[in-house]
């Protein structure tokens, strides 16, 4: 999944992503006001794309396995330190990909991001004392 900050960053990250790969597009956008959202969202639950652009609409509620998240403007004010959780709380979901990357693009490096990161270091911790049994 790829999540950027405003919903007019989807038509330009979709242009740039047409005329750079110019193959069969492999993604979707999706928003809050999308007719088409649960549509767009079950295509990917099925395979149909191979990934979706979207705004903080698919932060929390949506589980797809075996995927990766990368954030565009990270540190963009829409993008709170809980959205940022949230968001790479999409990562490593099924039993079978406990793991996956989650990368975050910034201008600069902002306490919203540090404070994410440390939230998200420390839950990686507490699951894998639980799966260790510890």
């Amino acid at each position: 999944m790829l999540f950027v900050p405003q919903i007019k960053d989807l038509a330009v990250i979709d242009q740039i992503l047409q005329k750079e790969l110019r193959g069969k597009k492999a993604w979707d956008c999706v928003y809050s006001a999308d007719s088409e959202r649960m549509a767009k969202v079950q295509a990917m639950r099925d395979h149909d794309v191979l990934f979706l652009i979207t705004t903080t609409i698919l932060e929390r509620g949506v589980t797809f396995p075996d995927i990766d998240v990368m954030v565009l403007g990270a540190d963009d004010p829409v993008f709170s330190t809980s959205s940022l959780v949230q968001i790479a709380g999409r990562v490593g979901r099924k039993k079978t990909r406990p793991t996956g990357n989650v990368d975050f693009f910034v201008g600069s490096y902002s306490r919203r991001i540090k404070r994410a990161q440390a939230e998200i270091t420390i839950m990686n911790r507490k699951g894998k004392q639980l799966k260790d049994g510890k």
